[in-house]
């Protein structure tokens, strides 16, 4: 049997969880492919890497029909939850996967109309797969408290196993400040934390980056620099290399991030919260280190300390690789478990 991992978004690191995915089946024996929309903005780049991936459009019914004649024979895998998924889902029958990595907590700030929206579509995804995989236990917990499905637990992949022309792109970014610490994506989101960075930099000098749209500008101080805007892999790539250390601030414990794995990979360190969430996933002293979680006191004080001679490009990439070896004997039995 066949396995197709499906990826309909246009942007966003899930593509890159989809890659890794990719590896990781083929890494265990499974036959697998890459079915990505055609409106992905990195479309060029995912081809020349991966010349077997094949695009379809996901809103027409030209494009349904082709993608559905392409599942046939396969197992679908979808690798994100879209509501461009909601046609394909009516469309094909048989057993469909769905692996999602979306928080559903609300603590920090009221849901908007498009978190309801993309809920009810999550809802009915859910209910209509034959399985259903979270990254963490918390996540599966929200699966079967607010939709009533039960869902399996797969860890998010490194990308230590993604081909390494996908990362070799980079891009200088003119910036007024160095040896900087670096966040990035989704700023608007308060789970994200990044008001808990913002204070613990507050009046130190210690430099700081936000890469990211934002409705409000992060960057209120001299020492801190706020780049409003989508920016390209060349760019995020030479700014992830180049810093200090990427801060994960999260004020909800998030599951092992695509801004976690893209540090890893490019060799940076983080500065996580201790977590349930990232408590296996960075190595105290050798991958990075740990604050206590929304405490900005902790946070500046493990900012100021950082020693990045301790904490080092070789230390980072070394325990990406032993940490991608683990997690891809674990994801490799859950999608063999699935034929």
């Amino acid at each position: 049997m066949k396995v197709s991992l499906v990826y309909p978004g246009k942007r966003g690191s899930a593509l890159e969880a989809a890659l890794a995915l990719h590896e990781i089946s083929k890494a265990a024996g499974i036959d697998s492919q890459l079915v990505f929309s055609s409106d992905l903005e990195r479309r060029e780049k995912a081809s020349s890497v991966y010349p077997d991936a094949k695009f379809f459009d996901f809103t027409s019914f030209s494009g349904i029909s082709a993608l559905k004649r392409e599942l046939e024979g396969t197992i679908p895998f979808f690798t994100m939850v879209s509501p461009k998924l909601v046609p394909l889902y009516l469309a094909v029958p048989g057993p469909k996967a769905l692996y999602f990595h979306a928080s559903y907590d609300y603590s920090f700030s009221r849901p908007t109309f498009r978190d309801s929206a993309l809920e009810s579509v999550t809802g009915f995804l859910m209910r209509r797969s034959s399985a259903v995989f979270a990254t963490q236990y918390p996540l599966a917990w929200q699966a079967r408290l607010r939709f009533g499905v039960r869902a399996d637990v797969m860890p998010h992949p490194t990308y230590s196993l993604v081909r390494q022309d996908f990362f070799k792109e980079s891009r200088e970014v003119k910036l007024p400040v160095a040896d900087y610490f670096l966040s990035f994506g989704e700023l608007d989101r308060p789970l994200k934390g990044n008001g808990v960075l913002t204070e613990a930099v507050s009046g130190t000098g210690i430099p700081v980056v936000y890469v990211g749209r934002s409705g409000q500008a992060l960057a209120n101080q001299k020492n801190s620099v706020h780049l409003n805007r989508w920016v390209s892999d060349a760019e995020l790539f030479w700014l992830v290399r180049h810093s200090k250390a990427v801060i994960l601030p999260y004020l909800v414990s998030s599951q092992f991030s695509g801004c976690l794995a893209l540090a890893y990979k490019l060799g940076r360190p983080v500065i996580a919260p201790f977590s349930n969430s990232f408590q296996n996933y960075v190595a105290e002293g050798e991958s990075g280190v740990f604050f206590e979680q929304g405490n900005w006191n902790d946070l500046r004080e493990k900012m100021l300390s950082f020693d990045s001679a301790k904490i080092t490009e070789k230390s980072v990439l070394a325990y990406d690789r032993r940490l991608g070896e683990s997690l891809a004997k674990q994801i490799g039995a859950k999608l063999k478990a699935l034929f």
